[in-house]
């Protein structure tokens, strides 16, 4: 897609003995008909046949995306229990007993799946992966053999790639639980020091021998040991196996372990020999040691670390919701709980899966952000912000969740930094509660009434997006003092200010209508985990009932606000050399080495091709951002523009068109909500001649440009006929504070948004032109930003030339079609796009 800056990727699928090979294998799989197939050359377009999926997709990242600098492969392993003390963890395949052959030479020959000494041969023994209920699909692929992980990582460097090895659990008990929901019940005990130690497992540095002829690592440990540790330790040796990575993973969102507590845990906690304050947090302690054998086992086999070459270094990342801290139920405050591990001297980040909220937009009127808080004041002053005035947004123009500037505001600012929801759960989906009879996302409690509660003096720890806070300060828990407020206590933790980036090592906003509202949540029918964001709307004409409505758009957007702000906006810091964000491991998820669209077509050959339409995937994303508006004096931007010939006629037709949501209702009544908040145009134009002799050109010109933009991405600019030409154009009226209105065009009594202009020949105050003070700011929608902010009550207008972003509405014709048209009729036809 155009315009989406993509620095880093997931990779996905995680699973797939060989869905990340760069050779061809074959699996066969024993049941009850015999071997059935399967491959990893599922695309029709591999050229003679031998290209893998996962090749093919990686071409087509670097090509969409060649500005993408990093790729996280994200490889999984699978848990069976939210019960820590016999949670196993373990690799498997879908092939146990089958046979796999890879193509060498020309040749098909046999082969193994291989990880940590066991293979496909090696049951009973490996635990199964389980069906799906009433079916003969497996709820999972297997876990990627060692040899295409190796191959993977290598082809990655090859490509210019900075890796991420990214170890994943996947859940195969009942509901496919998120891994955060391993605990164990009983807190506050030696028993929860116990389960932990049963979790993690007795594997050591020197029980691994990485195994370079075979392009895998060895395991002198019981075979079936279904431990944390064998597989961090088995894929930290294995990097070594591909030459190194430069980022390697132990592990994420385990936020229901991090948070035990040993029986030694108390409020205050304890000092170390600084002086600083500890907890008894058993899973942080053993990930500090498994931080230090992860570095022994590099260090052995020659990966030192480089910070300054970014190479071969060690992150966990933990959830959004608990990086910062963990209030415990009951104890009435928030521990800073892996302050211990973001201090450790074997962990290089503090890293954590951002999927914080950017909107809080409702259905109907959009809720308080639009209707009260869009042009009041943003917060200023010291922090917090007063109830009076902490919901204030500053924003100019029509309130619409797609606005760039509000996305971007609530990066720093809005839910979980100003303010918070005291309680605010999803309850599945249901009638809309604001009476629009759409079928939605149910928000409740707080959430539901948009109850806003304020932060106190010294909180900035329990807002989670307080990141340049948290960066720039010492920490100490904060928890109740004798009166019963919540106040910082105690010795601060061990954290030094500055001395580590945070790393983003996960962001991403699903295609889903308002996306942004609830980032984190995935829409999956079959896992406990499937939700879809606050207030989404479930889209009833869908074959089969009714599926939540996609929306390209806020997925484009929030992608593009969140790398700006801190690439392009100057919003990041670096203090000693140190930058607060380290964007180059700040990877988007995902990207998915099943090419598209052969995924999520070809749902024969996978089963998740159902959770696409609503995911995370930026493969297939279609959405178009328009490029930065120009300024009054320059051309409309990187764009083409749509040639403008003399011999156009006064047969111009230009059509708005809109997309309905209609809902029946047993009554027979009928309700009606629009999807879109502007609408888009069919735009036919006529020539009354096209001439193709030498001097005139007129067919070729329009033929060759029909032939150089057919099938792209790319729109083009036109000028539309009869409306290109605004005179007078209100933006809007002054009130003393705001320097920024965005360009508005009028049809007739609908106003709506500008995303290009050919040049703004006047500004006017009152109607008095402005020789000076203001200019055109660049960005997604062209705006006028004045020098000073026009007085309270004066109005704003503007003369200037208007641009729509198209394409063809014929593009899928052949060239020959098109032609015909062109010679029987002189027409064409355009559609345009928006972001």
């Amino acid at each position: 897609m155009s315009g989406l800056n993509v620095l880093g990727v997931h990779l996905l699928p995680s699973t797939g003995e060989f869905a990340y090979d760069t050779i061809p294998y074959f699996g066969f799989q024993r049941g009850a008909s015999g071997l059935n197939n399967g491959t990893n050359m599922n695309t029709l377009y591999a050229p003679g046949g031998t290209t893998t999926d996962y090749s093919y997709a990686m071409d087509q990242l670097q090509a969409q995306h060649p500005e993408c600098g990093a790729v996280s492969l994200v490889c999984s392993w699978f848990f069976n229990s939210e019960d820590a003390s016999n949670c196993q963890i373990y690799p498997s395949t879908s092939f146990l007993l089958g046979e796999f052959t890879e193509l060498v030479g020309g040749n098909w020959v046999q082969d193994h799946w291989r990880v940590s000494s066991l293979t496909e041969q090696d049951y009973p023994g490996i635990i199964p992966i389980p069906n799906l209920p009433g079916t003969t699909n497996f709820v999972y692929g297997g876990t990627p053999s060692d040899q295409s992980i190796v191959r993977c990582i290598r082809d990655l460097k090859a490509r210019g790639f900075k890796v991420i090895f990214y170890p994943f659990l996947l859940g195969t008990g009942d509901g496919y639980p998120w891994r955060g929901r391993i605990t164990y019940a009983s807190d506050l005990s030696s028993a929860a020091t116990a389960a932990v130690a049963a979790f993690m497992g007795s594997a050591a540095v020197s029980q691994f021998t990485p195994d370079a002829t075979n392009l895998t690592v060895a395991y002198s440990g019981n075979l079936y040991d279904w431990t944390y540790r064998r597989m961090i330790l088995h894929y930290a040796n294995l990097c070594t196996v591909a030459g190194g990575v430069n980022l390697f993973v132990i592990g994420s969102e385990l936020r229901g372990l991090e948070i035990l507590r040993g029986p030694n845990w108390t409020p205050a906690g304890t000092t170390d020999s600084s002086g600083n304050a500890i907890w008894d947090y058993p899973f942080v302690a053993a990930l500090q040691t498994l931080s230090d054998d992860v570095r022994t086992t590099f260090n052995n086999l020659g990966y030192g670390r480089n910070l300054a070459g970014l190479q071969n270094l060690i992150a966990y990342s933990a959830d959004w919701s608990s990086w910062m801290g963990w209030q415990h139920p009951g104890e009435n405050g928030q521990w800073p709980h892996l302050d211990q591990l973001w201090a450790h001297p074997n962990i290089d980040f503090v890293s954590f899966d951002n999927y914080l909220p950017l909107t809080d937009w409702t259905t109907g009127d959009g809720g308080f952000d639009a209707t009260v808080n869009w042009l009041a004041p943003a917060p200023t002053g010291p922090w917090p912000p007063p109830p009076a005035t902490m919901s204030g947004l500053g924003m100019s123009g029509p309130p619409t969740i797609s606005s760039m500037p509000y996305l971007k505001g609530n990066i720093e600012g809005g839910e979980k930094f100003n303010w918070y929801y005291n309680d605010g759960t999803n309850g599945g989906h249901g009638l809309d509660p604001n009476g629009s009879d759409l079928i939605v996302s149910l928000p409740e409690g707080d959430r539901l009434a948009q109850s806003r509660s304020p932060y106190y003096a010294n909180q900035q720890i329990l807002a989670n997006k307080q990141l340049r806070w948290w960066w720039n300060n010492h920490h100490q828990a904060v928890y109740a003092n004798m009166s019963g407020a919540w106040v910082p206590q105690g010795p601060q933790t061990d954290w030094a200010p500055n001395s580590k980036s945070i790393l983003l090592l996960e962001y991403g906003i699903p295609a889903v209508d308002k996306g942004t509202n609830q980032p984190n949540v995935f829409y999956d029918p079959k896992s406990v985990e499937s939700f879809t964001p606050y207030w989404s709307i479930w889209d009833p004409a869908n074959e089969g009932g009714y599926l939540p409505q996609r929306d390209d758009t806020i997925q484009a957007l929030a992608l593009e606000a969140i790398y700006e702000y801190w690439n392009v906006d100057g919003n990041n810091a670096t203090v000693g050399g140190v930058p607060m964000i380290e964007f180059a491991f700040s990877c988007v998820w995902n990207w998915d080495a099943r090419p598209f669209p052969v995924f999520p077509i070809d749902t024969s050959a996978w089963g998740d091709t159902g959770n696409w339409a609503q995911g995370d995937w930026i493969n297939g994303l279609r959405a178009v951002l328009p490029p930065p508006a120009p300024s009054a004096s320059t051309s409309p931007g990187v764009y083409q523009t749509f040639p403008a010939l003399a011999t156009l006629g006064w047969s111009v037709h230009i059509k708005p068109k809109f997309s309905t949501i209609i809902a029946s209702h047993v009554s027979g009544r009928e309700t009606r909500g629009q999807r879109y908040a502007n609408p888009y145009f069919d735009i036919e134009l006529t020539y009354e001649i096209l001439r193709s002799d030498p001097l005139h050109l007129e067919l070729q010109t329009i033929a060759g440009f029909f032939e150089e933009m057919s099938g792209k991405d790319d729109p083009f600019w036109i000028a539309p006929p009869g409306l290109s030409g605004v005179a007078g154009q209100a933006l809007g009226t002054g009130e003393g504070m705001t320097t920024v209105f965005p360009l508005m065009a009028s049809i007739g009594g609908y106003v709506g948004p500008v995303y290009g202009t050919s040049g703004v020949s006047a500004i006017y105050i009152n109607g008095v032109a402005q020789g000076s003070g203001w200019s055109v700011s660049s960005g997604y929608l062209p705006a006028i930003t004045f020098a000073t902010a026009p007085a309270s009550g004066v109005a704003i207008s503007a003369d200037f030339g208007l641009l729509w972003l198209c394409r063809f509405a014929d593009d899928v014709q052949d060239f020959e079609e098109f032609m015909s048209q062109l010679f029987e009729l002189k027409t064409l036809r355009l559609t345009t796009v928006r972001p």
